[in-house]
């Protein structure tokens, strides 16, 4: 009786457990503040070998691009609310809203832009939307004159006349996107047609220098000080300390 007991609670035990962290796994957190701004360089290509075939509008809008700013205006909850802001390369700017809600990633105008901070591997991109999405490892890159750890996820897919790549990396403690290659390979008619997408981040005032924390300074210039100390103390020792007599 005792061991059937013990055997129950251990059982109630794990799945309390499991449930708390699964829990876990579902917190989201917005790593960004409002004012927060940074900018992407955006690049395309296109090549078809049909002779009568045209880009895309989307991928001549991203050739056309000079750089994309996104600026943080509102939080609410997950919610995030952003302007982005498109400059040309003939000069033009223009401005747009949009927001994402990096629980559910339901968005306007702002996919993928941010997710969760803090995300680990085997976490999901979201909750509702992009659930087969999981962060296929944290890596160091550099972004900024600085290593970061970024969330890496990469999918792939195809059937018969498609085949799409994404490569996607996003700040793990800010959550905001840092770099983003999308290529597009199809085939019809006997023709086949190629593109690609990409933007990485260029400047941002999230941070000035990756991963260097601002005490860090403070203890470089205390140790210094006390190894001073220290070998003065030394010195001043060996001064005091009598000559032996013969």
């Amino acid at each position: 009786m005792n061991g059937r007991i013990v055997l129950l609670n251990l059982i109630s035990i794990f799945l309390v457990f499991a449930l708390f962290m699964a829990a876990s796994a579902q917190t989201r957190t917005v790593g960004v503040n409002v004012g927060d701004t940074w900018r992407y360089s955006a690049t395309a290509s296109w090549s078809s070998t049909d002779p009568t075939a045209t880009p895309p509008p989307h991928v001549v809008d991203y050739n056309d691009t000079q750089w994309l700013e996104v600026n943080i205006t509102a939080i609410s909850g997950t919610n995030i609310t952003g302007q982005m802001t498109t400059n040309y390369k003939n000069g033009t700017k223009v401005s747009s809203d949009g927001w994402i809600d990096i629980d559910t990633g339901n968005n306007v105008n702002m996919t993928h832009m941010i997710i969760s901070a803090n995300l680990s591997i085997g976490d999901s991109l979201y909750t509702t939307s992009y659930t087969t999405w999981f962060i296929n490892e944290t890596v160091p890159r550099t972004y900024l004159s600085g290593a970061r750890d970024t969330n890496h996820i990469n999918s792939t897919s195809s059937n018969e006349i498609q085949y799409l790549a994404s490569n996607l990396y996003w700040d793990k403690s800010t959550g905001i996107l840092v770099d983003l290659f999308v290529q597009n390979i199809y085939q019809e008619l006997n023709y086949t047609t190629s593109w690609t997408e990409g933007l990485q981040i260029i400047s941002s005032d999230l941070w000035v220098i990756p991963e260097f924390s601002t005490w860090t300074p403070a203890l470089l210039i205390l140790i210094t000080l006390t190894s001073a100390t220290i070998i003065v103390s030394r010195q001043r020792g060996r001064s005091r300390t009598p000559y032996n007599q013969a």
